[in-house]
C-alpha cells in the first residue's frame, strides 16, 4: 500500500498529537512539520524522526496532504496556500475565523478538486459511534462540555473553542434547520466568553440545550438524547447508556436491568458496548482513506462551515 506523504503545520498541543499518530501510521509518511516557533518545531521533529521545515512552501512542495493545526486566525490563509500547492487538507476546527473566510476556503478546495476536511474529532469518538444507531428523530438534547482552564483555545470564544464540537454533532444527528437561537454567556478569565449556554430550536421540533465552559474545576463531556420512547446518554469518555419503557423505544438485550413500576410498567436500562479506540487516529485514518478513494469526508469543508455559521449566529445573538 502506497503511503500518503503528509505534513503537519503547527506543533502546539494538538499538532504534537497529530505528528505523533501520523509517525506511527502504516498508511502515512510523515514528511515533516512546520511551525513559526523554530525551537519547538525542531524538538518535535526530532522526537518523531521527521524533518523540520523552516519554510512553509518547502514543506508543501514535498507533501500530498497536510494537517493544519495552527491558531484559528491562520487557518484560512495556510489551508488555502496548501490547496493551491496541490495538497489535500485536514484543518482543525473551527474551519476559519469567520464564515466569509470559511466559504472562500471551501470554494478554493472545490475548484482545485482537493479533499478539505475539518477536525471535529468528537464525531469519531467511539462512544458517539456506538450511540449513533439509537439517535433517530431526537426530540430533546442536552449537553455539558466542561474543561479545567488551561489557556489553550483562548484566542476564540468558548462557543468556537468547545461548544462547536456539540453544534456539529447536533447538526449531524438532527439534519434539520435551526429556527431560533437563545444564548447567554459570560467573560470570566479571557477577553471573550468563557462559559456559554444556548437553547436551539429546530424545524423538526427538536430542542437542544447546550452548555460549554472552559473554567470549570472538573472535566465533563456528556450528551443526553431523548428520542421517541427512550433515553440515550453518551459519556465521551467511553460510556453509552439506554433506558426505555417496555413496549416503547428499543428492544432491550437479555442482560438489561429491569425496574418494575406501578401499573405493571417496566423500565429497562443497559449499557451499549463501546470499543476502545483513539478518535484522533480514526479521524486521520478517515482523512487518508478519503484521499485514496476520493470520497467526501464525514466532516467536509461544507459541514465544518455549517457548524461555524451556527457558532457565529450564537455569538452574534449575545450582543
Amino acid at each position: 500500500m502506497k503511503k500518503i506523504k503528509i505534513g503537519v503545520i503547527g506543533t502546539g498541543h494538538l499538532g504534537n498529537y497529530h505528528a505523533k499518530i501520523l509517525s506511527g501510521l502504516e498508511s502515512a509518511d510523515l514528511i515533516g512539520i512546520h511551525d513559526i516557533d523554530g525551537n519547538r518545531m525542531r524538538q518535535i521533529a526530532a522526537e518523531y524522526a521527521t524533518k523540520a521545515f523552516d519554510k512553509l512552501d518547502a514543506l508543501l512542495g514535498e507533501c500530498e496532504a497536510v494537517v493544519v493545526s495552527s491558531p484559528t486566525a491562520t487557518h484560512r490563509e495556510i489551508a488555502e496556500r496548501a490547496i493551491v500547492a496541490d495538497c489535500h487538507v485536514l484543518v482543525e476546527k473551527p474551519i476559519a475565523s469567520n464564515v466569509a473566510e470559511g466559504r472562500k476556503l471551501v470554494d478554493t478546495a472545490i475548484t482545485a478538486q482537493k479533499i478539505l476536511m475539518v477536525g471535529h474529532v468528537e464525531h469519531f469518538n467511539p462512544a458517539f459511534g456506538a450511540a449513533r444507531p439509537y439517535l433517530s428523530n431526537p426530540r430533546f438534547i442536552e449537553s455539558h462540555r466542561l474543561t479545567i482552564y488551561r489557556g489553550r483555545g483562548a484566542d476564540v470564544s468558548v462557543v468556537h473553542d468547545l461548544l462547536i464540537h456539540d453544534l456539529e454533532l447536533v447538526l449531524a444527528v438532527i439534519g434539520s434547520p435551526v429556527v431560533s437561537v437563545d444564548a447567554s454567556a459570560s467573560v470570566i478569565l479571557t477577553d471573550s466568553p468563557d462559559i456559554a449556554n444556548v437553547r436551539l430550536k429546530f424545524e423538526s421540533g427538536c430542542v437542544a440545550n447546550l452548555t460549554a465552559s472552559r473554567i470549570s474545576l472538573t472535566n465533563m463531556r456528556k450528551m443526553r438524547f431523548f428520542v421517541p420512547g427512550a433515553y440515550v446518554g453518551v459519556d465521551f469518555d467511553g460510556k453509552v447508556e439506554i433506558a426505555t419503557l417496555a413496549g416503547l423505544g428499543f428492544e432491550p438485550p437479555e442482560n438489561a436491568d429491569k425496574f418494575e413500576l406501578p401499573k405493571n410498567e417496566i423500565i429497562y436500562r443497559w449499557s451499549v458496548p463501546v470499543q476502545k479506540a483513539n478518535a484522533l487516529q480514526m479521524e486521520l485514518e478517515h482523512f487518508i482513506e478519503c484521499i485514496r478513494t476520493g470520497a467526501e469526508p464525514l466532516i467536509s469543508g461544507r459541514r465544518g462551515l455549517e457548524a461555524l455559521e451556527l457558532a457565529d449566529r450564537i455569538v452574534a445573538s449575545l450582543s
